[in-house]
């Protein structure tokens, strides 16, 4: 079965163009189209899709409001972002409001096909850009910071590694790689993260890093 999808963007040459390129791609079908958050409410609400694929920098009220309330609505929606703007400040507001995918429009299309179909399984996706900064900015927090009481506390050193990959939206070979491990160790490591921080999935670890103030305010 596809993969369904909703877009919503006011920019409707860049929407047309995505939903055409998404029609070649037998898995995933777009069913649903708006061009600002009153359309995206409710063509959400009445297609309920497998991804909701949203502009950040919508007219009115913005795509980061948008996401919060249809999170509030439902916690399981999968929403990614879709966007221009790829600073420190919106990623960390789009992680915060439930986003688990943000894509750059400056990739490539296979890109961000690559990102919806990342989200549609429920695992974190990040720009190669963002990645870094986001990343950057873990290791940082890690160096220079005392975490006193924080449940990251917990983990030991290979796990905090762990976690700084995962939430910067390295996949597990990517991780292995990294840190010269094997896939399975990653996945050992990454079972006990997601235990000792009550967590349940990659995409929770995101969000609860954005809940933690880790990502730049």
């Amino acid at each position: 079965m596809a993969t369904t999808v909703a877009l919503v963007d006011d920019h409707r040459l860049f929407r047309e163009g995505l939903r055409a390129l998404l029609a070649t791609q037998s898995d995933l079908k777009v069913v649903a189209e708006a061009s600002d958050a009153h359309e995206a409410f409710e063509v959400v609400r009445q297609t309920n899709p497998d991804v909701a694929v949203i502009d950040l920098l919508l007219p009115g009220v913005s795509g980061i409001q948008v996401a919060r309330e249809l999170m509030r609505e439902d916690p399981k929606r999968r929403l990614m972002a879709l966007s221009m703007v790829r600073d420190e400040q919106h990623v960390a507001q789009a992680l915060d409001a439930g986003m688990i995918g943000y894509a750059s429009k400056e990739q490539s299309m296979d890109e961000v096909v690559a990102a919806i179909r990342t989200v549609a399984q429920r695992q974190p996706y990040l720009a190669p850009g963002i990645s870094r900064f986001v990343l950057d900015d873990y290791r940082r927090l890690r160096r220079g910071q005392s975490e006193g009481g924080s449940p990251l506390a917990s983990l030991t050193h290979r796990e905090r590694e762990v976690f700084d990959l995962t939430v910067a939206g390295m996949a597990t070979a990517e991780i292995a790689r990294q840190l010269y491990i094997s896939k399975r160790t990653v996945e050992t490591h990454r079972a006990r993260i997601l235990r000792k921080l009550g967590a349940h999935s990659a995409t929770d670890l995101v969000r609860f890093a954005a809940r933690m103030g880790l990502l730049p305010p």
